[in-house]
């Protein structure tokens, strides 16, 4: 057999069939990202046609690229909306065939699996737990609490947390409401039973590609920042551990009104209907033990490829008052077996295991604290996802309580501290020079030096005040 490259023309009827460019297969096919051209059924085979390939392939290419800038702006991108619809048809759940959102549909019981048939799964969370270590109870608060958003330090960024629930929410406009009705009954159910929940083409095709646009584009464009681990306890000795041993994704904080992140802004809101409708229902279940009305901004994540990954973890193992963690998913015709990056779940008490393959127009609810350590396995392509997490009302005033009184506890050793730099020490100061010396005045160079003490002092405590400020995710 020949090897075509990509296709094979041995008839007439043969000549748009894709096949692999190895050994013609036209099963799982993967196309070469760069010349979009070739097709392969593994990486595996692509890998062993690259050395033929190369020269063809950036070729083919520059061709690609030549022709597409012959072709008017708005015919380009509608060409790139109909591919990109056409990829997120075919992998559409069986029978969902939403493109609007109406199919919005529960399957979480789809993703359990008994915890002893679930590869690769540690048997002793609570040490490995250990090992990572927790967030000082310090690192719990986010500042003063303001009416509608509060304003903290998060990673390094000025992050803000989001009211909800201040006026009649509007969940995919209207006429859906016994839609809405029954989607929020089987979240509730779904919580009770499992600890988690997971709901299928939320937003529907159209939507959730206006939202990875705005994503990708921010990729793009640099606005990522290495994901941050602030979680080694405070009293366990320091031990050097690569940033990407844990995590290794990239984040963007994101509130919604920044330019070109409309549509991110419109997935917020309607989580935020749903979350609150669950929540102030009647027989909620579990979610009633809950005041749920402000959240985080949305942390919009990547992972991209080369096995990043994050490694078991709480989101919120000491109390900082996260209850509710979701996260949606923007990944298209995504394949575990292939692709890797299943979010992996282990619902306490572990007698199932969730393994969550982060599928386009998919997003999930689960328990933020100890009730579901988790962990996302690693990625082989570029995986994207955006987490929102809810508040408790009670948790989180104690939370920012706790915060309060050890940012003035850290605010008064600073304050000994400068006061014992600053007092006069008679075995070291030199002897006062002669009165006729012209030298500048005796004061100033001690007062430099003293207030040079004091900012640096006062440099320290504000970092201070600023990491018991974040969170922990």
């Amino acid at each position: 057999m020949s090897r075509g490259r990509g296709k094979v023309k041995n008839s007439e009827s043969d000549m748009d069939i894709a096949r692999c460019s190895i050994c013609g297969t036209q099963q799982q096919l993967l196309r070469c990202a760069k010349c979009k051209t070739v097709y392969y059924c593994s990486p595996a085979h692509q890998l062993l046609d690259w050395p033929s390939h190369r020269q063809d392939c950036r070729l083919l290419a520059r061709q690609r690229a030549a022709s597409n800038n012959n072709k008017p702006p708005m015919q380009q991108q509608q060409q790139q909306l109909q591919q990109l619809q056409q990829a997120v048809a075919a992998t559409t759940l069986e029978g969902s065939g939403s493109v609007s959102g109406a199919g919005a549909n529960c399957s979480t019981a789809q993703m359990m699996t008994p915890a002893h048939q679930a590869q690769s799964w540690p048997a002793e969370v609570d040490n490995i737990l250990n090992l990572l270590g927790q967030p000082s109870q310090a690192q719990a608060g986010d500042g003063h609490k303001q009416q509608q958003h509060q304003h903290h330090s998060h990673h390094g960024e000025k992050s803000s947390s989001y009211q909800i629930g201040l006026a009649d929410s509007s969940f995919m406009g209207s006429g859906s409401e016994r839609r809405y009705e029954d989607l929020c009954r089987n979240i509730i159910s779904d919580m009770n039973q499992y600890g988690l929940s997971v709901v299928d083409d939320f937003l529907g095709m159209e939507t959730g590609l206006k939202i990875l646009n705005e994503v990708g584009s921010m990729y793009n464009a640099g606005a990522f920042q290495d994901g941050l681990v602030h979680n080694q306890k405070p009293d366990a000795p320091s031990i050097a551990v690569r940033g990407d041993k844990i995590r290794g994704d990239k984040i963007k904080w994101v509130g919604g009104n920044e330019p070109g992140c409309s549509n991110i802004w419109y997935l917020t809101n309607q989580i935020d209907s749903v979350v609150y409708r669950v929540n102030t229902m009647k027989d909620n279940g579990i979610l009633g033990q809950y005041h749920i009305r402000e959240r985080t901004r949305a942390m919009v994540a990547c992972y991209p490829g080369s096995g990043t990954h994050y490694v078991m973890h709480v989101d919120n193992p000491n109390k900082d008052g996260r209850v509710i963690t979701a996260i949606y998913y923007l990944n298209i015709n995504w394949d575990a077996r292939e692709s890797g990056g299943i979010l992996r779940i282990r619902p306490t008490p572990g007698t199932t295991v969730a393994d969550i393959e982060p599928k386009f127009d998919r997003l999930i609810f689960f328990w933020s604290d100890k009730r579901n350590p988790h962990e996302v396995q690693p990625a082989h392509r570029t995986r994207y996802a955006i987490t929102v997490w809810y508040f408790d009302a009670k948790e989180r005033e104690e939370a920012l309580n706790r915060a309060k009184l050890e940012n003035s506890k850290t605010n008064n050793v600073a304050a000994q501290s400068q006061a014992q730099q600053a007092e006069p020490d008679s075995t070291t100061t030199p002897p006062a020079p002669p009165a006729a010396a012209s030298a500048p005045p005796s004061s100033s160079l001690p007062a430099s030096m003293s207030t040079g003490t004091g900012a640096m002092n006062a440099n320290v405590s504000s970092q201070s005040c600023a990491a018991n400020s974040e969170i922990c995710t």
